[in-house]
């Protein structure tokens, strides 16, 4: 049994309960509605019936490799309701960023250690970028050979996200252009790996890209465009009307979707069916640490399609 902290949202009176008090679900998408290419049991009808209800979904994923629109089409082909407004990647939050907060745009340009969907995201908001793409021109630590290595002048920002082109004359140029204090070092997210399921590979995740490019600059992200900074709860609070007591995160990570939920003080509702087990989850239960407390949630299931057995 979990500890007296976390309630089980399997049943049908807490059900009933959350359908009550909360007007917002914002749903992570890998691992809490589809793994993989598949849509998780049951989960497109439940969050068509949310939606049925008059309740407000938001699909809000530290993931930068689509952009909203590949989302949209691939939420809509696995039978969840979406359109463009709806979605919250770390590639358009990222851009966003960059146009509303840090005004990118009258200071110069940003170089993208990224991929064609944060691309896009920069485009579609008119931000000047380069760098996307494979960029092996520096292969060894000689002087001259990184001498050689072009740097662009007005560059205003670095862009760190999921880059299948990561190297070393990229850690180059990124950690050469943060050297300078005034140009903002922006990351889409952290996360350290990506669940395969009891396969013997490992996904690294864009954390491992965004490390990369800390160590070599020296210095941390100015922030992180995805959960669990708060950044990401304030986009979606420029299209979507949210009152965070009646918002619920529902997540399937501890340390970036239920953390997110719990700095942002949302309702948290944690899925068994991507990231987390019952053992990590008891873990954070009975753990002293402030840290893992942070982490914990305020409801579990074992996923989303636990909720279309009750009302069905």
């Amino acid at each position: 049994p979990i500890g007296m902290t976390v309630k089980l949202a399997n049943c049908e009176s807490v059900f009933r309960n959350i359908l009550s008090k909360i007007d917002t679900f914002l749903f992570d998408c890998d691992g809490v509605l589809w793994q993989g290419n598949i849509a998780v049991k049951g989960a497109p009808a439940v969050v068509a019936h949310l939606k049925s209800l008059g309740k407000q979904v938001c699909y809000v994923t530290n993931n930068s490799t689509k952009s909203r629109h590949r989302y949209v089409e691939k939420l809509t082909r696995l039978g969840f309701p979406a359109d463009v407004n709806s979605v919250f990647s770390t590639a358009y939050t990222s851009a966003l960023y960059l146009k509303n907060i840090a005004k990118v745009l009258v200071q110069g340009k940003v170089y993208l250690v990224g991929n064609p969907a944060m691309a896009e995201e920069l485009d579609s908001l008119k931000i000047q970028h380069f760098g996307s793409g494979p960029d092996n021109q520096v292969t060894t630590q000689d002087h001259d050979e990184v001498r050689s290595c072009a740097l662009e002048n007005d560059v205003s920002a670095v862009l760190v996200g999921y880059d299948g082109h990561i190297s070393y004359t990229k850690m180059i140029k990124a950690a050469s252009y943060l050297n300078d204090p005034k140009c903002l070092y922006v990351a889409t997210n952290e996360d350290h790996r990506m669940p395969l399921n009891g396969e013997r590979h490992v996904v690294p995740g864009t954390g491992c890209v965004v490390a990369s490019v800390t160590v070599a600059a020296g210095r941390n992200p100015d922030v992180i465009a995805g959960k669990p900074g708060t950044f990401m709860l304030k986009c979606i609070q420029q299209t979507v009307e949210i009152d965070p007591t009646k918002c619920m995160m529902v997540g399937d990570r501890m340390n970036t979707d239920i953390l997110f939920g719990n700095q942002s003080e949302l309702h948290t509702l944690l899925v068994l069916s991507g990231v987390e087990d019952q053992e990590s989850l008891n873990k954070a239960v009975e753990s002293s640490d402030p840290n893992m407390k942070r982490q914990v949630p305020e409801y579990c299931m074992g996923s989303i399609g636990d909720w279309y057995a009750i009302y069905e």
